[in-house]
């Protein structure tokens, strides 16, 4: 699963005008890819730019439609269908985990049970990065499934009870999925799909357990082959698959929730819910604030088997960068600093 690489940024130096554009940061680090590409996409005052570096699978798709795994990105949107059903009132921030599993579930530690939604959302449940009993590799995420994930959580023991330290937890992000989607009767594939890439007019922005309607570009891990990743349990921490163009409008969406049919999720959403000391910021639900409140850049990267992906969205300058790579050897973030 992922490797989270978020930086705290340096919004003012981004936003000056001697620095490089991210098409340009892109073409400089482009040659450290033995495959693949890199494809950017960026929103500014003057306007916006989708760009190609390094090797296309398809010369004659444009840029913005080729199909990437976005990877921990997706958790991003896990906060907001959270964040969503807040707002609808099927549950609220506080709630835990106890009250939304079937009432005969049994805890080897009762503290796991008194988890909030909240907690699982900013990764100060205490829960670990991965489940102990999940085997290693990409290829593992494929299998291990619901049923897996919460005979786990029955016999995982915590040291105290929550809120803990912002410490990154896939299986915190999973679990939250699993409960969101059950307050709405319908797998956590369909209720992203429906409440967040629809309303916001992201048609290519699906699990990957479906069939792209784009060109995916293919893995690569450094000069070779890498897996395509599918999920079970662990698909609201990483299973969507985006494009540069709908990634874009994502995007936008953060920075103008105003201007969305899912303004009141999105603003919740966004809010500071956490401190993330190692981060050098805060957490909202699935996306990290850096930078002072008067310029705060909401990031993310996201990694699977042969994908690395980042965002960096900066409201007050309207500002919008996406970062989408078929290639494990570059972390999207690189990308991001390479602007400097």
């Amino acid at each position: 699963m992922p490797r989270i690489l978020v930086i705290a940024l340096c919004v003012l130096g981004l936003v000056r005008g001697d620095a490089k554009t991210l098409a340009e940061a892109a073409e400089s680090l482009s040659s450290r890819l033995p495959a693949g590409c890199i494809v950017t996409a960026e929103q500014t005052p003057q306007g916006k730019r989708f760009a190609l570096s390094g090797q296309s699978p398809d010369p004659k798709q444009a840029p913005e439609t080729l199909v990437f795994e976005i990877a921990s990105l997706t958790k991003i949107f896990t906060g907001i269908l959270l964040a969503e059903a807040v707002v609808g009132k099927k549950v609220s921030l506080d709630t835990t985990v106890a009250e939304l599993l079937e009432p005969g579930f049994k805890f080897a530690d009762a503290r796991v049970g008194r988890i909030s939604l909240r907690q699982l959302s900013t990764h100060t449940s205490g829960l670990p990065r991965m489940p102990d009993d999940f085997p290693d590799g990409f290829k593992s995420y494929s299998t291990y499934d619901d049923s897996q994930m919460l005979a786990w959580l029955a016999k995982v023991q915590l040291k105290r009870d929550g809120p803990h330290d912002c410490s990154y937890s896939n299986v915190g992000v999973a679990l939250l999925g699993f409960l969101v989607a059950k307050q709405y009767g319908k797998p956590w594939s369909d209720c992203v799909v429906e409440r967040i890439c629809k309303p916001l007019g992201m048609p290519h922005t699906l699990p990957s357990h479906l069939p792209s309607p784009g060109t995916v570009a293919p893995p690569h891990a450094g000069s070779g082959p890498a897996i395509v990743t599918t999920f079970r349990a662990f698909a609201p921490a990483g299973s969507l698959r985006s494009t540069a163009a709908d990634m874009l409008v994502f995007g936008e969406a953060l920075a103008h929730p105003e201007r969305t049919p899912i303004e009141a999720a999105l603003k919740l959403a966004l809010r500071p819910h956490a401190d993330a000391k190692t981060k050098k910021g805060k957490i909202g639900l699935g996306a990290f604030l850096v930078g002072p409140p008067e310029h705060v850049a909401y990031v993310h990267d996201g990694a699977t088997a042969g994908y690395r992906s980042a965002i960096q969205v900066i409201p007050s300058a309207d500002i919008v960068r996406i970062v989408l790579m078929n290639n494990n050897t570059v972390e999207g973030s690189d990308v991001l600093k390479a602007m400097r």
